[in-house]
């Protein structure tokens, strides 16, 4: 090599072989590449903060449901229940649950508590700790659907550091038909079924769930009988499909309405005769008679379980008239 020559390390080593728009080029990417890593771990780092809070609020429980097709769009109500046992050295037994769209909760044999869930999706919190025993608790949600959809989910805390006990998965069991037992113990007929999993939180529509003290279902004093009932002809609102596009409609019916004058409680639905499968009943409440002529207005379903004969509204309202559409069922009222 001339003295003249510079070596190629040389020149590697001065830089030469890179020019100043490479180099420009070369650090814009690794500026670009150093902002997508710390986005990327930002994003991380951010869902394993919530993922972890969620945990701590359910921990290994999963959505469950009965076994079904839920885009059949027919109605579902079934009894989950669970037995276990709970450690002596307890602080208390609070049971975390959200059964939606409607669920009533029973622990040993006692109506705790339940609501029809709305749009806001929050486990509702019980403490059952007066109730509680060491062996052979037991939890009964029964889960009602109109069209089908919808999920449950439970677990119960004992500690602040033992907490998310007895969580809803395969270990729970499924009853289609109501059972005058099944708030005491599981029955022999007919078998228990597995449930279906839907996922674990954050899952489908319910995302991140929040908590809140559940309302516990009042105590009951007497029931009412209605003053007076007279049957009518009336119509159904309903939604039919015409040529693909969806339009209001009218079904005509016959209907009973149920006189309590005004009264605040929870109404109870009782059939006449038993269902071999799950169905809907229509009800109306209403404050005056021009309520109850108006097509428009609000109309509830009430899902009877197949072989259910009577259900009670998990909500306490003030009204005067109950109708219900096709006379299906006999109404009074629980103060």
């Amino acid at each position: 090599m001339t003295g003249g020559e510079i070596s190629l390390l040389d020149r590697i080593r001065a830089g030469d072989f890179v020019s100043a728009e490479d180099r420009r080029l070369m650090r814009g990417l690794t500026a670009c590449a150093l902002a997508i890593f710390l986005f990327v771990a930002g994003f991380s780092g951010l869902q394993a903060l919530y993922g972890h809070k969620f945990f701590d609020a359910t921990g290994r429980a999963e959505w469950i449901w009965a076994q079904h097709e839920l885009s059949r769009g027919i109605p579902v109500a079934f009894f989950a229940t669970r037995t276990f046992d709970l450690p002596p050295n307890r602080s208390f037994t609070r049971i975390k649950i959200l059964g939606d769209p409607e669920y009533t909760l029973y622990f040993n044999g006692k109506e705790i508590g339940g609501r029809r869930v709305g749009e806001e999706h929050a486990l509702d919190v019980f403490d059952v700790s007066a109730l509680a025993r060491d062996r052979s608790n037991r939890i009964v949600a029964a889960v009602r659907s109109p069209n089908g959809v919808g999920g449950l989910i439970v677990a119960v805390d004992v500690a602040p550091e033992f907490q998310n006990l007895v969580p809803t998965g395969l270990d729970w069991k499924i009853f289609r038909e109501w059972q005058p037992e099944l708030v005491l113990r599981d029955p022999v007929r007919p078998a228990a079924l597995k449930p279906m999993l839907l996922g674990r939180p954050p899952a489908r529509r319910w995302n991140y769930l929040g908590r809140q003290a559940g309302v516990l279902s009042p105590a009951i004093h007497g029931t009412v009988q209605p003053r007076e009932r007279w049957d009518l002809k009336t119509a159904l609102p309903e939604i039919e499909v015409v040529g693909g596009v969806a339009v209001s409609a009218s079904r005509p019916t016959r209907a009973t309405v149920f006189d309590f004058g005004q009264i605040a409680g929870r109404a109870r639905l009782t059939l006449s005769d038993d269902s071999r499968i799950a169905h809907n009943v229509n009800v109306r409440f209403a404050n005056s008679r021009a309520d109850l002529q108006s097509i428009e207005g609000s109309v509830e379903p009430f899902v009877f379980a197949a072989r259910e004969r009577t259900i009670v509204d998990p909500e306490k309202r003030e009204f005067r008239y109950v109708m219900v559409y096709g006379s299906e069922a006999t109404v009074d009222v629980l103060r």
